[in-house]
């Protein structure tokens, strides 16, 4: 899987880590790699899945696993920072330490975390999905009007590219608006910049628009997607 870094394509998914670089900020993602999923955590997360299933437990140890080590190439000189427990919120997500903005995504065989710091990087989405086909009754409350009709011009773009750009953009701005919105809240505009990977804009458009607009930041934003036979990936930020 590909991703553009100042107009060269980077292997995303065969490194444990990469550094996702322009001239700034520095996101670090990083794939667990198979120790990670049995491997323990600290014990209040243990504490927050101990009477989860097992396959519950192994995807919570191994996304915990992978934004720890993401947060400790990122602040290297601070060991503590990395032992801080990530537990989950309200809503599920990863609740990583102050100074920390993170995302994790996993597929049934794969586990990816991304990291930056919050002071660069005030929120961030990732998600990872199986380049499957999607069941044809989840088009018309995933996509708009616009966004399947770009779909049907296309013969490359995977069933679940937008529904994982979706998915990635909801993790980016839940920390701003603290409220669910629909899939049909938001519209995808693609900008390729090669044939399986290119760069995302998004535009709101529900009934939630203008509560949502209030509580946005007034921040560079940023989108990337890729993807491959296998696996469909987007990660979504902003920048101060």
């Amino acid at each position: 899987m590909t991703l553009l870094k100042n107009d060269k394509l980077v292997n995303i998914l065969a490194p444990l880590c990469l550094h996702l670089e322009s001239a700034s900020p520095t996101v670090h993602i990083v794939k667990a790699t198979p120790d990670m999923y049995d491997k323990v955590g600290l014990l209040e997360e243990e504490q927050q899945i101990h009477k989860a299933v097992k396959k519950r437990q192994r995807e919570f140890r191994a996304g915990r696993q992978s934004a720890r080590e993401a947060i400790k190439r990122l602040v290297s000189n601070d060991s503590e920072l990395a032992q801080v427990p990530i537990l989950s919120g309200k809503a599920r997500e990863p609740l990583f330490p102050s100074l920390i903005s993170g995302s994790i995504s996993h597929t049934d065989s794969l586990c990816l975390a991304a990291c930056a710091l919050k002071s660069e990087v005030p929120s961030l989405g990732i998600d990872v999905e199986n380049n499957t086909p999607l069941a044809s009754h989840l088009f018309s409350s995933i996509y708009t009007q616009s966004e399947k009709a770009l779909m049907e011009t296309s013969n490359t773009l995977p069933d679940a590219l937008i529904f994982s750009i979706k998915e990635s953009l909801f993790k980016c701005l839940y920390p701003f608006v603290q409220v669910y919105f629909d899939f049909l809240d938001a519209q995808i505009t693609l900008q390729p910049d090669a044939e399986n990977a290119g760069q995302f804009h998004f535009e709101l458009i529900g009934e939630n628009r203008t509560l949502l607009l209030a509580n946005l930041p007034n921040l560079s934003f940023h989108g990337h997607y890729c993807f491959t036979e296998q696996y469909v990936f987007s990660l979504c930020f902003f920048s101060s």
